[in-house]
């Protein structure tokens, strides 16, 4: 039998949180952190702490029973070469019928602790390009997809994140908590994000979520000329992103 007290004080944090993230990613269903802290060998209390930074991090997430699950930031360790498939390379068909649908860019990209991490990138066919993300990590609050993962945060994370420097990229960006806040509360609530000029000037984005096993695991964009693509211009296009990002995204997880 483990001695959990004493396993939790002869292995270091960084030991524990690698434990527990092991655990949850062998275990074959979601798993709940008194289970998880017996799998661990650990005290149910030093689990919680750490399944919470875990998801801080983008790590772990939890589904809608409030069981563990792997986060979507586990993605970002894989290589190009990875076995399973990466997010990337699975939803990369999804991203080119996109560009193809619509007609303006698309991207892929995920939460990690670094920022909103551009996995990927298609360029639209139109002339007028936009910058190419991929590889970027960019704070939450300058890009579209940034919306949509903090509306999947906990009450916690996001008050930690408005608390810090929030930095513009053009005069457009938000800073102000209170604004920032609304924004993601319409995002949880309608399920796509607009960010008009906030990283690039005269370029817009619109941002849905991708789900998983009901759990958010990346967002899908679409990114264009401020002219062209604007809910002022498509004020339909949300609510459209948002169902061919759900079909797509459903065929391609399974």
């Amino acid at each position: 039998m483990v001695d959990s007290d004493a396993a939790s004080t002869t292995t270091g944090p960084v030991e524990r949180a690698f434990r527990v993230l092991q655990h949850v990613a062998a275990a074959e269903v979601p798993v709940g952190v008194r289970e998880l802290g017996r799998r661990a060998g650990l005290p149910r209390s030093t689990a919680s702490r750490l399944a919470s930074q875990l998801i801080d991090l983008g790590m772990l997430a939890r589904n809608p029973a409030g069981e563990l699950v792997i986060g979507p930031a586990v993605a970002t360790l894989q290589g190009r070469d990875a076995v399973p498939p990466a997010l990337e390379d699975q939803l990369r068909p999804l991203l080119l019928d996109l560009v193809e649908r619509f007609g303006e860019s698309a991207a892929l990209t995920v939460d990690t602790p670094a920022g909103a991490h551009y996995l990927a990138q298609i360029p639209g066919p139109s002339a007028v390009q936009v910058p190419d993300s991929t590889g970027a990590s960019l704070p939450f609050h300058q890009v579209a997809p940034g919306f949509v993962l903090m509306a999947s945060w906990p009450r916690e994370r996001l008050a930690s994140y408005l608390a810090t420097e929030l930095v513009p990229a053009t005069p457009h960006t938000l800073v102000e908590p209170a604004a920032i806040t609304a924004l993601v509360t319409d995002a949880a609530a309608c399920g796509w994000a607009w960010a008009e000029q906030a990283l690039d000037l005269e370029v817009n984005g619109l941002a849905v979520p991708v789900h998983h096993e009901r759990t958010i695991v990346a967002a899908v964009s679409l990114y264009g000329p401020a002219y062209r693509l604007s809910p002022a211009t498509a004020p339909d296009l949300g609510a459209q992103l948002a169902d061919a990002v759900r079909v797509g995204a459903a065929i391609a997880l399974g």
